[in-house]
């Protein structure tokens, strides 16, 4: 794993993925009939497999023979979809079914077409641990934190299964049941799912009851009641105190920009003059709640201020010394590369590396080369024994979030490194081996194809791979204040 390779990438990536939606009045002709969409539907549909298939690094990886047969399946089940139905969101549901057949975040393909505005039966829902809890609720009789235990006839995890995963997330990560939960209460305009009738609550007490949902248009005035519900509220990148011996880092980001680089210099400042106060804390929190990944650079530098600079490199190559990248070397993989050359001028090194990658990609097209195997680098010669040892020994509480994922999961990687450290909170997201997307364009114009350009081999942590928590906290209340309650307590 070459780490100074996943920080450009990964910078590059949270770049990319910030795309803006089209709507339906920016397309040269926008489809009327039942007929149009359903012609428009199936050629996005064959085009998101096309793209896929000549540009995907899972068509010619020797370690998944399976992938070339799944995305036919993600092709055919997409289309079975459109012959159903045709219109809109007949569009939405066939193209995500495309991607939750992959089971991948950073593979498939997304439609842009506008949703209807959504519905709810009164309240709103969250998932924690293992069981749907109300979150917000405007019914009488149906409060906060009472457990929905079913719904017509079935378990709320029967419905997930048939109803939310269907279409969204992938159903064997536990981090994606806390992160979908709230859509099986929601009603999105899916023309393949019909509204629920009737659902069963237990309360704090053991009182069991039933409820008739009754659907209408969530209001606007909803919304700053939901502010919290998936993370809690996202603190400013920092290093505060909030208690005497307790230091709170905030990481709610890892995206490269300019706010950023500032905030996390200041981090860094911060870190560097408190240490001695911080090894003498009782906890040091790192914070990644809201975190959604970007360049894993912040969190390495993080902790060789934490822990020290020779002890973290020789760790992490310790810890990555068999993986090694393989770049798909297509056509447009390849020009897509070429393009970040002059992206990144004024970064020297990055500039450096981005043209060395092109060339060897463009060098294996040439030879018709399926991969190119980038260059294993080492950022430490020294041998283990010769490595100091860390005398940062305060027990270390990292908040993991469920969506968790790329440069944040690359943060754990490197805390759990160290034996001070435990995880709080809800199991992790995970990352395929496939990383480093692109966007290419639907012919219809209502969406993107998720384009991953590499393939990471041997890694460590391995596809699917994802963190449990040390402690879980299975609470609704994600907040800064009941966190810091709980830790307290610890």
């Amino acid at each position: 794993m070459n780490i100074k390779t996943k920080i450009v990438s990964r910078t590059l990536l949270s770049a990319l993925l910030i795309t803006p939606t089209l709507s339906m009045a920016e397309l040269a002709v926008t489809p009327q009939t039942p007929e149009q969409w359903r012609s428009v539907t199936e050629r996005d549909i064959e085009a998101a497999y096309s793209i896929s298939a000549k540009n995907h690094p899972g068509m010619f990886d020797v370690n998944n023979p399976a992938f070339p047969e799944l995305l036919k399946q993600a092709k055919a089940e997409a289309l079975a979809l459109s012959a159903k139905a045709s219109g809109p969101q007949v569009h939405v549901a066939a193209i995500a079914r495309f991607s939750t057949v992959l089971q991948d975040g950073h593979a498939g393909v997304f439609s842009s077409v506008e949703r209807p505005a959504r519905r709810w039966p009164g309240f709103s829902a969250v998932w924690r641990g293992d069981a749907l809890k109300v979150y917000y609720s405007e019914t009488d009789n149906i409060n906060k934190g009472d457990v929905i235990s079913g719904c017509d006839g079935q378990s709320t995890e029967t419905l997930m299964r048939q109803r939310v995963f269907k279409f969204h997330g992938q159903v064997t990560q536990p981090g994606h049941w806390w992160q979908q939960g709230w859509r099986l209460l929601i009603d999105e305009g899916n023309p393949f799912l019909t509204p629920l009738k009737e659902c069963q609550f237990v309360k704090a007490n053991g009182q069991a009851y039933s409820k008739t949902l009754d659907w209408s248009v969530r209001p606007k005035s909803v919304s700053k009641h939901l502010t919290h519900a998936y993370n809690g509220d996202e603190l400013t990148t920092d290093l505060t105190w909030p208690a005497q011996n307790i230091a709170w880092i905030a990481m709610p980001s890892f995206a490269n920009n300019d706010k950023q680089t500032h905030d996390y210099n200041n981090l860094y400042k911060k870190v560097a003059s408190q240490r001695t106060k911080l090894l003498s804390a009782k906890t040091v929190v790192l914070d990644l709640r809201h975190n959604q990944g970007g360049s894993s650079y912040w969190s390495l530098t993080l902790a060789k201020a934490l822990w020290g600079e020779q002890v973290v490199e020789q760790k992490m190559d310790s810890y990555s010394q068999n993986s090694r990248v393989w770049w798909r070397a297509s056509k447009d993989n390849t020009n897509y590369v070429k393009s970040l050359i002059d992206v990144v001028k004024d970064q020297p090194e990055v500039h450096e590396l981005i043209k060395e990658i092109a060339a060897g990609m463009a060098q294996s097209l040439e030879n018709n080369k399926p991969f190119y195997i980038e260059e294993k680098q080492s950022k430490s010669n020294l041998s283990e024994s010769r490595v100091p040892v860390s005398n940062f020994k305060t027990q270390v509480l990292v908040i993991v979030p469920p969506q968790c994922a790329s440069a944040c999961l690359d943060a754990i990687d490197v805390f759990k490194q160290f034996s001070n450290t435990q995880l709080f909170g809800a199991p992790s997201s995970a990352d395929s081996l496939y990383m480093d997307v692109r966007l290419a364009q639907l012919p219809s114009g209502l969406g993107k194809v998720i384009v991953p350009n590499k393939v990471y081999v041997n890694r460590a942590r391995g596809k699917g791979d994802y963190y449990k928590p040390d402690i879980a906290y299975n609470d609704i209340d994600w907040t800064t204040d009941k966190l810091l309650e709980k830790i307290k307590q610890l």
